[in-house]
């Protein structure tokens, strides 16, 4: 196999991975985030993953999953587009630098399908995943997330908190 087919292969990889993540995220399917990762990643999120732990000391991938359900969990729906996708592939890391707009919604009225503005959070960032293969198959071990701007109500943050147990069966 070529240089270049091997380079078109692992991008493919990694455009998946980002697409299982927000996939994952947005269908609360957990066992498919859960895949994304490895069993131990660097998460540097800067103040939203701050009070879960310290960028540069490894975590349990499942622990992780846990304060993303404690967050994901209590809103009625999310969409992550992430977009932009710029590789680096060397012999020392292979990494993807996307970006992303995450929406973030509690209907006033789960019947009915319409939102205000204090409904709806957005989250607008960059997230940086450096990767390593396991298995034959490309898992994130270190990700960073720069958020560029966020707009609507942020207080639906801690209200998605606070309704998530309820999601949970806790």
């Amino acid at each position: 196999m070529s240089n270049t087919d091997t380079t078109l292969l692992i991008r493919n990889a990694l455009i998946d991975n980002y697409n299982g993540y927000a996939e994952g995220l947005d269908s609360k399917n957990w066992p498919l985030v859960r895949a994304c990762f490895a069993d131990e990643v660097l998460i540097d999120y800067g103040d939203i993953s701050a009070p879960t732990g310290a960028p540069e000391v490894p975590r349990r991938a499942d622990d992780w999953m846990k304060n993303l359900q404690a967050v994901i969990n209590g809103f009625d729906i999310t969409r992550h587009a992430i977009t932009n996708h710029r590789f680096t592939i060397t012999d020392e890391q292979v990494s993807c630098r996307a970006y992303l707009r995450a929406d973030h919604i509690i209907f006033a009225n789960p019947a009915v399908p319409a939102i205000g503005p204090e409904e709806m959070v957005t989250v607008v960032g960059e997230y940086t995943n450096t990767y390593q293969q396991l298995d034959g198959v490309w898992k994130i071990c270190k990700s960073e997330l720069r958020v560029d701007w966020s707009e609507g109500n942020i207080s639906l943050l801690a209200t998605a908190t606070e309704r998530a147990p309820a999601y949970r069966g806790s």
